[in-house]
């Protein structure tokens, strides 16, 4: 089974314009993903998943800088731009993840990995963990079928399509760590308040000599609570944007995914 990870970003943000290309480490938020991402143990390739609008040519570059593939495909519609990234690259099984979350998981994205080639599985994320650390794994073929069979294009938020149809094998694991099991956490990026969460978080561990790891970052957080709380704020209005985008409460807040 040949699987990708998908980096699924685009620079048109209005919350927070620029905010994918916002300094972060040594470079910018998505060089810092995708240098995280490139610890992926599974992974047979990384993918930048793009649109085709102009604004997006900035991210090609910086995956031809990184050395890691990148994809341009529809400008709207996701979950087309998901399947066509895997035909063109060949992959079984794709882990999506979202441009927002430069602190996701990289242990839990193997983990989402080892579980499909485990067994046959269309969708399959985690549970418990903070919002922005977990990718969303995609079967290819499960892609093919809901592209051809969905009433609508409309691919803001997708997650129903799968988890609210029973044609489809989906699967929720939940981490039962205290180390890691926090939903509390908020870990994307779409507010100021977020980025300076994530600005600490990156210098914080940098003072101490420490990488970016996702068990560093939790850590860290344990330690530093003030910290942890910068973005607390934003979660109510981060909510009332989900509702207006229709997520089913069955979904959840992790069913967004996706730039």
């Amino acid at each position: 089974m040949r699987v990708g990870i998908l980096l699924s970003v685009r620079e048109k943000a209005t919350r927070l314009p620029g905010k994918v290309l916002k300094p972060l480490g040594d470079g910018n938020v998505t060089q810092f993903l995708l240098r995280r991402l490139k610890e992926s143990r599974r992974a047979d390739a990384i993918i930048v998943a793009t649109s085709t609008d102009p604004r997006d040519q900035v991210l090609c570059d910086i995956a031809a800088a990184e050395g890691v593939a990148c994809f341009r495909g529809s400008l709207d519609d996701k979950l087309v731009r998901y399947r066509d990234a895997c035909r063109m690259f060949d992959l079984d099984f794709a882990v999506v993840v979202d441009g927002d979350d430069p602190f996701v998981s990289i242990d839990h994205i193997d983990r989402l990995i080892a579980h499909a080639e485990a067994a046959p599985i269309d969708f399959v994320t985690f549970d418990g963990l903070p919002l922005g650390a977990t990718g969303f794994g995609l079967a290819a073929s499960a892609l093919e079928r809901v592209c051809k069979d969905r009433p609508e294009s409309n691919t803001e938020v997708w997650g129903s399509l799968f988890l609210g149809d029973p044609a489809f094998a989906c699967g929720r694991i939940t981490e039962t760590d205290d180390r890691y099991h926090r939903p509390w956490l908020r870990m994307t990026l779409d507010y100021e308040e977020d980025y300076r969460l994530f600005r600490a978080v990156v210098d914080g561990l940098s003072a101490q000599g420490l990488a970016p790891t996702f068990s560093n970052i939790m850590v860290f957080l344990a330690d530093h609570p003030e910290i942890a709380q910068i973005n607390q704020g934003v979660q109510q209005a981060y909510e009332t944007h989900l509702r207006s985008s229709e997520i089913s409460a069955e979904i959840g807040a992790d069913a967004r995914i996706g730039a």
